[in-house]
């Protein structure tokens, strides 16, 4: 019996199959036959033929079928529609500090190294603002053009040091962009919801 890799991460957009994985930090897509070949082993249906081309393009692993891992739900709402408020000097230096931490591991660390689940619960919303505010201002010190990664990582990471769990949130859409984000809940607090509202979850990490 075989199932897709637990280090693949997908999300099937039509008939394509945008996948990313987790070791190497890869993103690639599957079309055509390749596409329906692994979206049947995600179903248990794959051909002998099917299952033989998964094996040797190591798309699959051996094992019974595992549920599909949670997504976050929809985004409904962000942070950025109200005021945010301001941060202090302190928190402001801190997402500073914590974007070069991040910077830093994704040079030395795969994505499945770095995205390990927390035993946190959802935070509170009102109580993740101001590390909110805090990443927005830090705009103005450091250019976050293409890092949205970067700051999600390190947004995480700062709401996890004050007990407040979140989900790290990829998307993708196709012609193929990805994004990542922060959510609580169903609110965004790393993005303007019109920024991320047309991604496709395909990985979510608490």
């Amino acid at each position: 019996m075989s199932r897709p890799r637990t280090d693949l991460r997908y999300s099937i957009i039509g008939a394509d199959v945008v996948c990313l994985d987790l070791t190497t930090s890869r993103y690639f897509l599957l079309q055509g036959a390749a596409a329906e070949a692994f979206k049947a082993a995600t179903l248990g249906t794959a051909t002998c033929g099917q299952l033989r081309w998964l094996v040797e393009n190591n798309l699959v692993e051996a094992g019974p079928p595992v549920p599909a891992p949670r997504l976050a739900p929809r985004p409904e709402t962000s942070a950025f529609d109200n005021c945010l408020g301001s941060a202090s000097p302190w928190t402001l230096v801190e997402a500073l500090a914590e974007q070069w931490r991040a910077r830093r591991s994704l040079a030395r660390q795969s994505l499945g190294a770095i995205l390990k689940p927390s035993s946190l619960s959802r935070g509170d919303l009102d109580r993740c603002q101001s590390t909110a505010a805090a990443f927005v201002r830090a705009w103005r010190y450091r250019n976050a053009t293409d890092q949205c990664l970067v700051r999600s990582i390190a947004m995480r990471a700062m709401l996890a040091r004050r007990g407040l769990g979140s989900d790290l949130v990829i998307g993708v859409m196709l012609p193929f962009s990805a994004h990542c984000w922060i959510q609580v809940g169903a609110a965004v607090l790393s993005d303007p919801l019109d920024l991320v509202v047309n991604y496709q979850p395909l990985l979510t990490v608490r």
